[in-house]
């Protein structure tokens, strides 16, 4: 059987060699067929890498956007504005969802002066607001006070709350002890402040510059409290 097989195959490649246009014709068919396999391969391969390249940059995407999305959520950073009652008024860039007193910190701590109960320091600051720390005056109270164990009598200092309208100190009128409430005016600066408007009236916010001792730097600090 399997030599019928051999003769049959053997007597084919014979007959196409004598014959050669059905050899040409029969090799012409093989070489287009193996063409034609090695294309349909290869474009089958491409379209796999393609899928698989694809499907890379859509994680890598998915990826940016996760990242994209923590950061507009917690990461980003804010501008706040604090005076009032703190060492260092000014304003202070801060990480997205910090506390009021994370800035009063940074802000060197509040002042001896400060009204905290009615300040949140727990609150969330948000970006672009001007947060002032409301002031107590301190006043002496001069009346007679009982005498002590060592028999004499004492005075105590009593603390005043500013009004509502509080945190505003008008330069034409207030006494030296409301002056000096102001970021960065002590004993010296106060008294020049009345002897200056004893002569001339402050006119606008700006005139206080005029008073020796008072630079651009002092007024910056001031310039949201004053009032004439």
């Amino acid at each position: 059987m399997l030599n019928n097989v051999v003769d049959k195959i053997r007597s084919f490649a014979e007959d196409l060699i004598k014959d050669k246009r059905s050899l040409i014709k029969f090799l012409s068919i093989v070489a287009i067929l193996m063409l034609a396999l090695v294309f349909k391969m290869h474009e089958s391969g491409q379209n796999e890498i393609s899928v698989e390249a694809a499907s890379d940059n859509t994680e890598a995407e998915q990826a940016a956007d996760n990242q994209d999305a923590n950061k507009s959520e917690g990461e980003g950073e804010v501008c706040v504005d604090i005076g009032g009652a703190v060492e260092n008024p000014g304003v202070y860039k801060v990480k997205n969802g910090t506390r009021l007193y994370e800035v009063i910190e940074m802000a060197g701590g509040l002042r001896s002066d400060a009204d905290t109960d009615s300040v949140n320091q727990a609150a969330v600051v948000e970006d672009g607001v001007k947060i002032i720390i409301p002031i107590y005056l301190i006043s002496e109270n001069r009346e007679e006070a009982p005498e002590n164990t060592n028999g004499k009598s004492s005075s105590s200092e009593v603390k005043i709350p500013v009004n509502s309208d509080s945190n505003f100190v008008n330069i034409n009128t207030a006494d030296k002890e409301q002056l000096k409430t102001l970021s960065g005016i002590g004993d010296v600066i106060a008294d020049r402040i009345i002897e200056y408007r004893s002569t001339t009236r402050f006119n606008k916010k700006e005139d206080i510059m005029s008073v020796k001792g008072i630079g651009s730097a002092i007024y910056e600090k001031i310039k949201d409290r004053i009032i004439v």
